[in-house]
């Protein structure tokens, strides 16, 4: 009973950072991703800086990009959360990869809800469907990762019967 709740609690962490990410208002938001994008151009341009204009479409270019992979892989890393506990339910692949993928748009839409509280923030399905996608990898890299331990070492029921007299 007890290890069934704990293969629950990656996900619950998972999703509380997620939360977290989302209680910043626009400003703060903005100013995180704004200082990765910033350190980008610096490898970028190197000794040799760029004409203003171009720097700031550049900026505004990677500061999209920054965004929406950072709401990728939050979800990815979701996805790959809920394969843990889920796992144990459902042996088949595929019913468990759609639970999983119908577990995060689910969370990535009270996300999206919660977002349009929050001052400088606003709510948008775009946004789910990029939750949505991160997720799909997440659970497409899990699905790879549970089948190859699978077939290298078998399902533990199965070397239980085995051993069994």
């Amino acid at each position: 009973m007890r290890n069934r709740f704990l293969r629950w609690v990656p996900a619950a962490l998972v999703m509380i950072l997620i939360f977290s990410f989302s209680a910043a208002d626009g400003e703060e938001s903005g100013s995180t991703s704004g200082v990765i994008v910033e350190r980008i151009l610096k490898l970028v341009e190197g000794d040799r800086p760029m004409p203003p204009q171009k720097r700031e479409a550049l900026f505004e270019r990677l500061q999209f990009a920054v965004r929406k992979g950072a709401h990728m892989t939050e979800y990815a890393v979701l996805a790959l959360a809920f394969l843990l506990p889920f796992s144990q339910y459902w042996r088949p692949v595929w019913p468990l990869a759609w639970r999983g993928e119908l577990a995060c748009f689910l969370y990535a839409c009270t996300d999206e809800l919660h977002q349009r509280f929050i001052p400088g923030r606003s709510g948008r399905f775009q946004d789910v469907l990029i939750d949505s996608a991160g997720a799909l990898v997440g659970i497409l890299v899990g699905i790879g990762i549970l089948s190859y331990i699978r077939k290298k070492h078998g399902n533990i029921e199965d070397r239980v019967n085995r051993t069994a007299p």
